[in-house]
């Protein structure tokens, strides 16, 4: 098990050690990278820029998503016993110690879901005083932006979320949002191209978490990322405090998360990757434990997914802008592997699902991609894993069609009959999109 001890003050932090990995968080002193490692520098000043003050628990909630964000990506998953599942323990200092050590039981059990991991937690009490909005000029200029505003939806700079902004904005709807990103590297150019693209005002909250190792471990992150949705979503709870408080309006509470449908479920496609190698990030189970935990911890947020029941492909053909979204899929990444060389590889899951939407919308515009042919995916042992994937699971469900069973593996559905089964036609439709183009592409 590796312990993870978070502070903002690094005299508090513990030394270095093969047990403990200490993390100084915020910039209220100077960080000595020869001792800790750090994450998120930037965001107490974010906060500040807000020209509204934040709620205590608002900056509880982004303590913890940082401490999961910098945990996640400081272990290493081939380190595991099984070179997967790691054991992490977190020492987190908030304001309220209380309820975080009551909600704990249920954050571990909602994290263990959605990134295979087993966490634990023990929160200590915080000694960091809250940020407070500056007066500046252009604190009043955001300050001013929030007011107006009814809703936060997440802008990754992904394809979904570009069809998201695009049908928010482009076209009549009720939402007038602020747009929560959280830029990793790379992330933000792709983000302000389709933001360009967008023809109503918004808000804008972005900032990165980005946690950085201590010189001596340099380049030994993990890259599976398996919780960054709650950083996301942790994220646009805090906007949402921002905008209540800046309307003075505490019945803001809508989260908008644009993902399609067949992600969502992401049901494993072989049954070695049941569990946390097939993504929850927004599978309903996650989101829908999330919010309850949330209220009970007194933000009263919803989440909304428009796009629950579309395919990818359905996404791209339906936008309402269709000019907008054409010229919005060049700019946007869908890649898992973009991060590794900047370009998109074309042969992974979300690669191989977001060209087969491309396809199904008759777009002739996509991005560039590392591997642009995939025949030759087939004959490579290090690349050939996903697309060998894909085609099994298409195999198997043509001759058994036993969708509901597969939709079951990857994690406990509505109970709802009615919703149960549009799932399962979204999933049908989602994966026959895959086998056309695959089928176009002459891949068998």
């Amino acid at each position: 098990m590796t312990n993870f001890y978070f502070h903002n003050d690094p005299s508090e932090l513990p030394a270095y050690s093969v047990d403990w990995h200490p993390v100084q968080i915020y910039k209220t002193h100077e960080h000595d990278k020869t001792k800790c490692s750090k994450a998120s520098r930037a965001l107490l000043d974010k906060v500040r820029s807000l020209g509204v003050p934040v709620d205590a628990n608002a900056i509880d909630l982004m303590t913890i998503a940082t401490a999961v964000t910098a945990a996640d990506t400081f272990a290493l998953r081939d380190k595991a016993a099984d070179a997967w599942s790691r054991k992490m323990h977190l020492y987190i200092p908030v304001k309220d110690v209380q309820l975080w050590s009551t909600l704990s039981g249920r954050l571990i059990s909602i994290l263990n879901f959605l990134t295979g991991d087993q966490w634990g937690f023990t929160f200590f009490e915080s000694s960091m005083e809250l940020p407070k909005p500056i007066s500046s000029d252009n604190a009043k200029e955001k300050r001013n932006s929030l007011k107006g505003l009814n809703s936060v939806c997440l802008f990754s700079g992904g394809l979904d979320s570009a069809v998201g902004a695009i049908d928010i904005l482009n076209g009549e709807s009720q939402y007038k949002p602020l747009l929560v990103s959280h830029a990793y590297k790379g992330d933000g150019a792709k983000q302000e191209g389709i933001k360009s693209l967008l023809k109503s005002g918004f808000g804008e909250l972005s900032y990165s978490i980005y946690p950085s190792l201590m010189d001596g471990l340099k380049g030994q992150t993990d890259i599976s990322m398996r919780g960054r949705s709650f950083n996301f979503l942790s994220m646009a709870v805090l906007g949402i405090v921002a905008l209540r408080n800046a309307n003075d309006d505490p019945s803001i509470s809508t989260i908008i998360v644009p993902e399609n449908g067949y992600i969502s479920i992401n049901p494993p496609l072989t049954r070695r990757r049941i569990g946390s190698h097939s993504t929850r990030t927004t599978h309903p189970y996650f989101l829908s434990r999330l919010e309850k935990l949330l209220q009970d911890a007194g933000f009263h947020v919803k989440f909304v997914n428009p796009y629950q029941f579309k395919t990818k492909g359905e996404m791209l053909a339906d936008c309402k802008d269709q000019a907008a979204i054409q010229k919005a899929v060049p700019l946007s990444v869908s890649c898992s592997h973009w991060h590794r060389r900047n370009i998109q590889c074309g042969h992974c899951v979300p690669c191989l699902i977001r060209r087969a939407s491309v396809h199904h919308a008759k777009f002739k515009n996509d991005a560039a991609y590392e591997n642009q042919g995939l025949k030759f995916i087939l004959k490579e042992f290090k690349t050939r894993d996903d697309l060998q994937s894909v085609q099994t699971a298409i195999i198997r469900l043509n001759k058994k069609k036993d969708y509901r069973a597969w939709l079951r593996q990857s994690g406990t559905l509505p109970e709802d009959a009615d919703i149960r089964k549009k799932l399962e036609s979204t999933i049908k439709r989602g994966l026959a999109e895959v086998e056309t183009f695959l089928e176009a592409e002459k891949v068998k």
